[in-house]
């Protein structure tokens, strides 16, 4: 994690929202968070630490998910099937979530306090798509569900598009929905260590993409504007040769032509009178 310190990254998030959490007594808020942080714990049992960053909104959770993309779809599998069963129940009250996915860009940096934090359009968004989202209901965004399910179709297969929303910024973000299809199966983590190395490397190859088009989209104005100007100066060249030319070549000679005798004309002869 501290390798990672500083940087700005693509990664899915996962935005938790707890239905009512305000309108609760602080007793019940106490027992409520208790139960969502066991059930939070357990879906991401299988995640390594370093390969995730959790962030306690006070009203949930925000996960940002370093490694595997799918990571999330699972968080939101998990989550779904579990209050589907009725087994986030605390104090005889159903647990109610709202649960919103999104793959962007987020800068790693460390709060107040020392500690590892996640800021930028990544969980802006992942934010913005929760909001969109009924009772448990999980929604994806467009640019999570494009890599996801080019992962595999069977991930492709869990969603269904719900069409296009606006948020208060009046910015309009295409939705997917969670089904209720049971989850796929996935291969488990043989070695974390490595899989976690490979992610790393991922989003180096990433990064080096994103920065070699942002270097190549500053220059091209000034490429633009360069050429312009190299034409403008060949042109201006060209025509001062040609002007330069005409001064300099001698006048043509002027060719009189001979000039014609001309044959004095006789007035015809006048007989005499007789």
């Amino acid at each position: 994690m501290a390798a990672r310190g500083n940087r700005t990254v693509i990664c899915s998030v996962v935005f938790i929202d707890i239905i009512g959490y305000s309108k609760k007594s602080v007793a019940d808020q106490m027992r409520i968070k208790e139960t969502f942080n066991a059930l939070l714990s357990e879906a991401l049992a299988d995640v390594p630490e370093n390969d995730r960053i959790i962030l306690d909104t006070g009203d949930g959770a925000a996960i940002s998910f370093l490694g595997d993309p799918e990571d999330g779809l699972f968080l939101g599998l998990a989550l779904r099937d579990t209050l589907a069963a009725g087994k986030g129940a605390s104090n005889n009250e159903a647990l109610s979530l709202r649960i919103g996915i999104n793959l962007g860009p987020v800068r790693l940096v460390k709060d107040i306090n020392g500690q590892p934090n996640i800021i930028g359009d990544g969980i802006n968004v992942a934010q913005r798509i929760m909001s969109f989202a009924d009772a448990d209901q999980v929604l994806a965004s467009r640019s999570y569900y494009e890599v996801v399910s080019a992962l595999s179709p069977d991930y492709a297969h869990l969603f269904k598009f719900e069409g296009a929303r606006t948020d208060k910024h009046v910015r309009e973000h295409e939705v997917y929905a969670l089904g209720k299809a049971p989850a796929p199966e996935r291969a488990p983590r043989k070695n974390p260590g490595v899989a976690a190395k490979h992610a790393g490397a991922a989003l180096r190859k990433i990064d080096a993409a994103a920065s070699t088009a942002r270097a190549q989209l500053m220059r091209r104005p000034p490429l633009v504007t360069g050429l312009t100007v190299a034409l403008i100066l060949v042109a201006a060249v060209a025509l001062r040769l040609t002007r330069s030319a005409e001064e300099i070549a001698p006048p043509a000679p002027v060719v009189r032509k001979p000039a014609t005798e001309v044959t004095p004309r006789t007035s015809p002869a006048v007989p005499p009178p007789v």
